[in-house]
Formats: structure tokens, sequence, C-alpha cells
């Protein structure tokens, strides 16, 4: 990793969200023994981590002990230079945090006709009024509505708005 590893406090939201998406994957995913599941997004969290400035000491503890039962000789090199004395194999599984997995935004498709035409990102919790003038609202839609009247809106939650003209 090209990260700085450090001991104060960060306060990059993805880069946590990814680890506790991390933590809550591998650990579902060790008990329904799907590993390549665990590996791959144990792999999302590093192509985060290198890319963020700074790695807090903590976070990369968290990582070092998911990372374990599937590299153990590697796990325990990383640890024992991360200024551990004793062995990482007997250190607690780390658990997830539900409210740091929450995003401060959702992207959702936006589509014409069937056909995706757009991007929105709104919050969350964001209406479904909202959503639907966002949409309608998006440059590259509104040359496909140019002159025609929407007969039908369709919003699935979380995930696409479909307008129909």
């Amino acid at each position: 990793m090209s990260a700085k590893v450090t001991d104060a406090p960060c306060d990059d939201r993805e880069l946590e969200r990814a680890l506790h998406a991390a933590i809550r994957k591998v650990t579902q995913s060790i008990t329904d023994l799907r590993f390549n599941t665990a590996i791959a997004e144990m792999m999302i969290f590093v192509n985060e981590a290198t890319k963020a400035p700074a790695l807090p000491r903590e976070w990369l503890d968290m990582f070092v002990r998911i990372l374990s039962p599937f590299a153990p000789h590697l796990a325990e090199e990383v640890w024992q230079r991360l200024g551990h004395r004793s062995t990482i194999a007997y250190e607690p599984w780390p658990a997830y945090d539900d409210a740091k997995l929450a995003r401060d935004t959702m992207v959702l498709v936006v589509q014409v006709n069937g056909k995706v035409r757009g991007q929105i990102e709104v919050a969350p919790d964001a209406s479904e009024a909202a959503i639907l003038t966002a949409a309608r609202a998006d440059r590259n839609v509104q040359s496909f509505l140019a002159g025609k009247p929407i007969t039908r809106e369709i919003y699935v939650k979380g995930r696409l708005v479909n307008l129909v003209a």
C-alpha cells in the first residue's frame, strides 16, 4: 500500500465505509463458505486504501485481522511490523458498524423509455417527488424528453427512475 500509516484520526468516510463493508462481507462470506467473495471484498478495500493519502493504524489493524484466515503468514508479518508483540491468531475478530456503512448520497440510473440516458446523485432519504424532479432536471435526460409529454414516471427505490414519454 502506498498510503502512509498514521496514528492520527482520519475523516475519510468512504475509506472507513469500505473497511466496514469488507468486515461485514468477509464475516458473512466465511460463514457461508464463499471465500472468493471474501477475497474480492478485501481487494476492494485495498484499492480504496491505496488511493488514500493516510491510513489510520487502527483501520489497518482491523483489516489485517480479517486477512489473517486467508494469508496467515503475511498477516502475522504485517501484524508484527505494526508494532504488536503478541500473535494475531489470538486477536478478536473485528466488528463492523452499520452506521458507518451508510452513504451520504446514492446514484440512481435514469431511463427514458427503458433506455439508460443518465444518472443522478441524491440523498438516500430523498422523497420520491424530489428524486423524480431531479431526474427530469438532468440535462441529458431533458434532451430525450424535449417536446414529448411524460405519460408515466416509475421509481424503483434505490435503483432507478424510468420516464415514459
